[in-house]
This record gives structure tokens, C-alpha cells and sequence, in this order.
């Protein structure tokens, strides 16, 4: 009766220990899945911030383009603008010198026409100079907005960036604690 209390003590001994191992196994291979996960999802995130990084580079140097764009925009309307203007200007010189010469000997009333006309031109020409300032400052204005707009996207991409990184990293942090405590609560 002995002998076989010793038999069911050692395959009770035998079965504990299969057990003990299988479930010792079982908890290497959820830690070793677990931290094939974790390295899974830190590549992830990592590739992701990357391409937003990248994505962000790619928005400011568009942003540089647009600006520069709109700078030589701006150079080349007010060089058309001054241009016209010259040109206008000179027009009107050489009509009004034409009139000098040629009318010196009109009437008092020809004269009065003609000082009504040089005030007209120069009327005309303040006009198109106030028009070439409203337009360069409304070519100012959109180029800001648009610097502006840019900038601020820029900003939300790398705070949306930077929240993904550390989500990624607290989840990371966390899973991690998790196998450590289940590795020692074992």
C-alpha cells in the first residue's frame, strides 16, 4: 500500500512538473508574441511619424515655392505697372510738349483748354499710381495669408506627429509592463 502511495506521490509529483513546464512554455511564447507585437508596433509608429515628417517637409518646401512664386508675381505686376506708367507718362510729355510748340500762338481759350488737359493726365497718373500701390499691397496681403496658412498646417502636422510618437510610445511602455509583470507574477 506503501508503494503505491509512493507511485501516485511521484505520477502526481511527474503530472505537476508537465504541467508547471507546459504553462512555463506557454508564458515564454505570450512574452516572446508580445514583444514581436511591441516591436511590430513601434515600427509602425515609427515608419508613420516618418512619413508625416516627410509629408511636412514636402508641405513647407511647397510653401517656399508658393511664396517665392508670389514674390516674383509681385516684382514682375509692379514691374508692368511702373512700366505702364513710364510709358504713359511719357506719352503724355510728348503730347503736351507737341502742344507747346505747336500752340504757342492759340488764344487765351486754347490755353485754358490745355492747362485743363495736363491736369487731367496728371489726375490719370496719380490714379494709376494709387491703383499700382492698392494692387502691390493686395499681392502682399494674399502672399502673407497664404505664408501664414501654411505655417499654421505645418504647426498642427508636427504636434499631430509628436501626439502620435508619444501614444505609440506610452502603448509601447505599457505593453512592455505588462510582460514584465506577467513574467513576475509567475
Amino acid at each position: 500500500m506503501e508503494k503505491q502511495q509512493q507511485n501516485v506521490n511521484q505520477a502526481a509529483e511527474q503530472w505537476t512538473e508537465a504541467v508547471k513546464q507546459s504553462f512555463q512554455t506557454m508564458a515564454d511564447r505570450t512574452v516572446t508574441l508580445q514583444e514581436s507585437n511591441l516591436k511590430l508596433t513601434q515600427n509602425f509608429f515609427q515608419q508613420f511619424v516618418e512619413q508625416l515628417q516627410n509629408q511636412t517637409q514636402g508641405n513647407k518646401q511647397v510653401t517656399q515655392t508658393l511664396q517665392q512664386q508670389g514674390q516674383r508675381q509681385q516684382q514682375a505686376f509692379e514691374t508692368l505697372a511702373q512700366e505702364s506708367a513710364n510709358a504713359y507718362s511719357d506719352f503724355l510729355n510728348s503730347a503736351l510738349s507737341f502742344y507747346q510748340q505747336t500752340m504757342q500762338q492759340a488764344t487765351q481759350v486754347a490755353q485754358n483748354n490745355m492747362q485743363t488737359a495736363g491736369q487731367v493726365a496728371q489726375h490719370n497718373m496719380q490714379a494709376a499710381s494709387q491703383a499700382t500701390q492698392a494692387a502691390t499691397q493686395a499681392a502682399q496681403q494674399g502672399t502673407q495669408a497664404a505664408t501664414q496658412a501654411a505655417q499654421q498646417g505645418t504647426q498642427a502636422a508636427n504636434q499631430a506627429v509628436q501626439e502620435s510618437s508619444n501614444a505609440a510610445g506610452q502603448a509601447a511602455q505599457q505593453n512592455a509592463n505588462a510582460v514584465r509583470s506577467s513574467r513576475s507574477s509567475k
